[in-house]
């Protein structure tokens, strides 16, 4: 999905293009907030807007060095930036790039977080790439329901990113080198805790939702928690 920049910042870009990086480090980020999909990402990048300005919020996806960020490169960044927030991992070189910054990253029940992702993929189809993922990768017989979909990328591991997500993202900085870990499950006292560390006043929004706080799995989805014991060993501790 395509992150949509401030015009201003193209201008900053045409007009100073450097790249910040471990040799040129941009003192001004206080926060790396990583956004694992479907753990409230998309509502507390507005609350970080509404809180601070959206000039001083830069979302780092897929078009803006997502990629860069990951793997610890240099990457473009708007002079006033104070959160960096968006789908990047965490790097070991960010300690050098951004030494003001605190690392943030929420997460979720995993079985939850993989049954509204492929709800989220299903709602969206074609406008999202990993939709085409999953009608390319997925036997045709499994796209059916939103059941058996989640049963065969669970159950055969047909798309390693989607069932072992957490073991991914935390494999080269572990989740308790992060200055704070939210839990889905308890937003708002979450934002609380966020808002006091970083004194930014982050008020509650719900935003992108596509399931209800008070939905069950089915029954035969929550049988598979057994398979995602290697991510609840990662995040057990923090939901």
């Amino acid at each position: 999905m395509s992150y949509k920049t401030h015009p201003f910042w193209s201008v900053e870009k045409l007009l100073a293009p450097a790249k910040n990086s471990q040799c040129q480090p941009h003192l001004n980020v206080s926060v790396l907030s990583h956004h694992i999909p479907k753990t409230a990402g998309s509502s507390l990048r507005v609350a970080f807007e509404q809180a601070l300005g959206v000039r001083n919020v830069y979302g780092v996806y897929a078009n803006t060095g997502a990629s860069a960020m990951s793997k610890g490169e240099g990457v473009w960044l708007p002079s006033k930036a104070k959160v960096l927030h968006g789908h990047f991992k965490p790097h070991i070189n960010h300690i050098k790039t951004f030494p003001n910054a605190i690392r943030a990253v929420w997460v979720r029940d995993p079985l939850e977080r993989i049954w509204s992702f492929v709800g989220h993929l299903l709602a969206l189809k074609e406008k999202h790439p990993h939709y085409i993922l999953l009608k390319a990768k997925l036997p045709k017989a499994s796209l059916k329901s939103q059941e058996s979909i989640v049963n065969e990328l669970i159950l055969n591991n047909t798309i390693e990113a989607f069932t072992n997500t957490y073991s991914r993202f935390f494999n080269a900085v572990p989740i308790d080198e992060f200055s704070f870990v939210g839990s889905k499950h308890k937003y708002e006292e979450g934002l609380k805790q966020l808002s006091d560390l970083t004194e930014i006043e982050l008020k509650t929004l719900q935003v992108n939702r596509r399931t209800s706080q008070t939905y069950q799995l089915p029954s035969g989805i929550k049988r598979l928690e057994s398979h995602l014991l290697h991510e609840y060993k990662i995040v057990g501790d923090f939901l």
